[in-house]
């Protein structure tokens, strides 16, 4: 991959620092519930709402309500090309970071 494949290949919806930090939170667990997320990252509900909505409608993850007992419980999980995509952007990344060389 050329700097300049590398430098393109981050203008995807990964590249923010918050939607960065969920898409590496997320691609080391099955899934997790949005008040461990948002505690972790150390965000507020509006910011990481806004955030996973983003990343949801672009396919990268997607989130779900269940019950647990009688709470409710909203989980998030990375799709299958979340993963891919972060993957990808994680690459992308260490291509930058090697340089010219």
């Amino acid at each position: 991959m050329e700097l300049s494949e590398a430098r393109q290949a981050l203008g995807t919806p990964i590249h923010s620092p918050v939607r960065l930090s969920v898409m590496a939170a997320l691609n080391s667990v099955d899934s997790v519930d949005y008040q461990t997320l948002k505690d972790e990252l150390g965000v507020s509900y509006s910011l990481l709402t806004k955030h996973a909505t983003l990343l949801e409608e672009a396919g990268l993850l997607k989130i779900s309500k269940d019950f647990e007992g009688r709470t409710p419980v909203t989980r998030l999980r990375l799709t299958r090309s979340g993963r891919r995509a972060f993957a990808q952007y994680l690459e992308a990344l260490d291509r930058l970071v090697a340089g010219l060389t």
